[in-house]
């Protein structure tokens, strides 16, 4: 999937940064320098340009009291550069073929999707859910257990800061032509565009990600993580 992915990543973001992987390509690595690293490293990992979240039985002196002692005496760096480029519209379809030794064809379809301070994210979350989410989710329902075009099928959505992409991911059945499983994607996503969801549906996936937030909320690493979240792509923890 790695491969796929920076391939259809490419062709999707022609301008925008989120057309390199995170750490660059293999060719990329091979001709760092220290001091390139360290340069990243005192840009972006400044004590200004993050942001800590402390969960627990503590106490405020105490945190403060750490903070002083490990994040004081790192100083503030120059605000990292900001991102202008905007990604054009697209005016075409864009497809890529990547050939690589697998038992069956993978199929990875990328469609141009909001950041995650859109309103549409949380609608783009939920149906992401009702698409994949769980056996009796549309597409395992219909490609995987009826049609059994496929072996595996999921739908991912990712907060991001930018515009980023909505994906739908596919592993082909034995003697199953990909063209097919495409089809039958789409096949899945026009029957939502032309008659909607169900209300049982909606509940489901609003039942679902209330008892995922509760499980999150429930341990240390869950509070941090979502507060931390919430703070960094939506600009305010207080909306988790």
């Amino acid at each position: 999937w790695e491969l796929l992915n920076q391939s259809v990543q490419a062709q999707v973001f022609q301008e925008h940064p989120y057309h390199w992987p995170v750490i660059g390509y293999e060719d990329d690595m091979k001709n760092w320098k220290q001091a390139d690293l360290e340069r990243y490293f005192k840009t972006y990992y400044a004590p200004n340009n993050c942001v800590v979240v402390v969960s627990g039985a503590v106490k405020m002196a105490d945190v403060k009291a750490l903070a002083e002692k490990y994040l004081e005496p790192n100083p503030a760096q120059p605000e990292p550069p900001k991102v202008f480029a905007v990604e054009p519209p697209q005016t075409g379809e864009r497809r890529i073929l990547v050939k690589k030794d697998v038992a069956t064809p993978y199929l990875y379809i990328a469609y141009r999707a909001p950041q995650a301070k859109s309103d549409d994210y949380y609608s783009l979350i939920l149906l992401s859910d009702i698409l994949s989410r769980g056996k009796t989710s549309r597409l395992y329902s219909s490609l995987v257990d009826k049609k059994q075009l496929a072996t595996s099928v999921f739908v991912n959505y990712d907060e991001s800061f930018d515009p980023t992409t909505f994906n739908f991911y596919a592993v082909t059945n034995k003697g199953v032509n990909e063209i097919d499983v495409e089809k039958a994607i789409y096949e899945e996503i026009g029957k939502i565009a032309k008659e909607g969801i169900t209300d049982n549906e909606l509940q489901k996936v609003r039942n679902q990600k209330l008892i995922e937030f509760y499980r999150h909320v429930e341990t240390i690493d869950g509070k941090s993580n979502n507060i931390g979240t919430y703070e960094v792509f939506f600009g305010d923890y207080k909306k988790m």
